[in-house]
């Protein structure tokens, strides 16, 4: 088996996905990042979400994700309000500019998906799907 070849592929894919979001998304001209788009979505979807949540659902540093939601709340696309349930931590939720901002988002998502899913079957998607998911459980099983 060519690892190489693979990982190629698996990078290029990638890179090439990234790629088509922030050009659609004029992600450089609004300073729209990966780990932006990440949790724009996760809060859109979150009925009720702290800065706790993001830092457990991501893995990510308790530090990266506080500058993030600073930059994102200077940006005005999201709200801290106090959470009534726990004085010590925050909610977090969309500002209208967030949430027109998570709209362009997944609009765009959809773009970009049925573009990559062009001149596919829904058998060589499944297929996709399933040698995707048998790839990703080989990975987390490293840790």
């Amino acid at each position: 088996m060519n690892t190489t070849s693979t990982t190629d592929t698996v990078f290029n894919f990638i890179q090439l996905y990234r790629l088509a979001m922030r050009s659609a998304l004029k992600a450089h001209e609004i300073g729209l990042h990966s780990m932006h788009v990440k949790c724009l979505t996760y809060i859109e979807r979150t009925e009720v979400c702290t800065a706790n949540d993001i830092v457990r659902f991501f893995s990510r540093d308790k530090a990266q994700i506080a500058r993030l939601i600073k930059e994102m709340i200077d940006k005005d696309w999201i709200q801290k309000t106090a959470n009534p349930e726990d004085k010590r931590s925050q909610l977090l939720s969309l500002t209208e500019n967030g949430k027109d901002l998570a709209e362009l988002i997944s609009a765009t998502q959809t773009k970009v998906h049925t573009k990559i899913e062009e001149n596919l079957t829904s058998q060589e998607l499944a297929e996709f799907k399933r040698v995707a998911d048998i790839m990703a459980s080989n990975l987390k099983s490293m840790k």
